[in-house]
């Protein structure tokens, strides 16, 4: 018997001014243990070395000379490849050695599936110090507790067979910004036409964010961004699938708006520290996880930046849904036909 065609890995890797990562990020993708990979390096316009390091290494690179973003970059990379499976990396990120075959296997043994999506895994790429070990942390415990059939996606680390490119179109490109969630948008809509997968079995390394302030500002705006997202797909509830639940959410703001109560009596002190108890009590099985992979000295900073980081996305979601009431074209940010391109 004939042996069946292996089929060819498209790596599709956009990258802006990321010099630090880039080596790691595309070095990871070739020595995959799968045979048959190519790598796509689309550069978008970095002001970096970044271009000089990708040249050095063995791998396809599309320079662009204007900053487009992330998802036209990634539609310029499809453009440029010839697999029959699209996998999506992020620079920063660092793929384990079996990420794609694991991700092949899965699709050859469902060919149903329209993407299969992978999880972070539970140590930083470049160690950073405690905010990036936090967010690493949750990052990797939370995609754990999200296993199995999925609705959001991750294309730090996923792959797409091309067929379902070709079927609904790849990623929105009237979707512009560093927070235009053309990513969510995309990945709910192959949700509505194919099962989705998340899986342990893919899994790749982040460079996260190790700097506060960044943190605080990107939980603002992409929760903002995404209300009319969220309202447009209510079938698909993807806010089950986010990385903050919404009761944390909830618990960390009625605690901040309940503290002036007790300048009206002391006693009333009472009513914030029944809502941090519940904020707590939500999060109790992450600040365990902490606790049993990172040790104690990880848990009150994990506490710590868990009720910031729940206080930046409540603001947020606040005012997209503020934006929402007042903003028409807000309220059709995300309507985007099937098929577009």
């Amino acid at each position: 018997m004939k042996p069946e065609k292996t089929p060819l890995v498209s790596v599709v890797i956009p990258c802006h001014n990321s010099a630090k990562t880039i080596t790691l990020s595309v070095l990871s993708a070739l020595h995959q243990t799968y045979p048959s990979v190519e790598v796509i390096v689309v550069d978008d316009a970095s002001t970096d070395d970044t271009p000089e390091i990708v040249r050095k290494l063995d791998c396809t690179l599309i320079e662009l000379t204007e900053n487009v973003g992330a998802g036209p970059a990634r539609n310029r990379g499809i453009a440029a490849s010839r697999g029959d499976i699209l996998f999506f990396l992020d620079s920063d990120v660092a793929l384990a050695p079996e990420a794609v075959a694991n991700a092949v296997k899965i699709f050859e043994e469902n060919p149903s599936y329209g993407a299969v999506w992978g999880v972070y895994g539970d140590r930083p790429l470049v160690d950073d110090g405690v905010v990036e070990w936090v967010q690493v942390l949750y990052g990797h415990y939370r995609a754990t507790r999200k296993l199995g059939a999925a609705r959001t996606g991750h294309f730090a680390s996923g792959a797409i067979p091309r067929a379902v490119i070709d079927k609904i179109g790849a990623f929105d490109e009237r979707l512009l910004g560093q927070y235009a969630n053309e990513d969510h948008e995309f990945s709910l809509r192959i949700a509505e036409h194919y099962p989705v997968i998340r899986t342990l079995s893919v899994v790749g390394y982040h460079d996260d964010d190790d700097q506060l302030s960044s943190i605080l500002r990107k939980l603002y705006r992409r929760s903002g961004s995404l209300v009319p997202l969220v309202l447009k797909q209510r079938e698909l509830k993807p806010e089950r699938e986010a990385t903050h639940r919404p009761a944390e959410v909830a618990a960390a703001t009625l605690t901040t708006a309940s503290l002036p109560l007790v300048l009206v009596s002391p006693y009333l002190a009472v009513v914030p520290l029944l809502f941090l108890a519940w904020f707590i009590s939500v999060d109790l099985p992450l600040f365990n996880y902490v606790r049993r992979t990172a040790g104690w000295r990880m848990v009150p900073p994990s506490v710590f930046l868990s009720f910031l980081y729940s206080l930046a996305i409540s603001a947020g979601a606040l005012s997209g849904g503020l934006r929402y009431v007042l903003d028409a074209r807000f309220r059709q940010r995300y309507r985007t036909p099937a098929g577009v391109h």
